[in-house]
């Protein structure tokens, strides 16, 4: 019998946020969660900060150009994920979410 949290993922919620230079919630605290993906969708470097503010150059850097992070199973984190781009405060960086849930 497979493992309830694994498999089935029953639902998905594919989103975006646009990111720049200061710390911006993208992805909100979720009890169901059961895995996440974050693609970088941009050309400036996206830092990821599990439960407190992101930080340019600390934390978890997503690489331009489909630089991406995967919460799943074996790093499951339910918390709130924060993201911030090295662009500057008026470039956006768009960044790609992708959370699977099963209430």
């Amino acid at each position: 019998m497979p493992y309830p949290i694994e498999w089935p993922v029953e639902n998905a919620n594919d989103t975006f946020a646009t990111v720049a230079g200061v710390s911006t919630l993208v992805l909100v605290a979720n009890q169901y969660r059961q895995d996440t993906e974050f693609v970088n969708d941009s050309d400036d470097i996206i830092y990821l900060a599990r439960g407190n503010a992101a930080v340019i150059g600390s934390g978890i850097r997503l690489n331009p150009n489909g630089g991406s992070y995967t919460i799943g199973l074996h790093n499951l984190f339910l918390g709130e994920v924060y993201a911030i781009s090295d662009g500057g405060e008026q470039v956006a960086s768009n960044l790609t979410i992708s959370e699977g849930y099963k209430p």
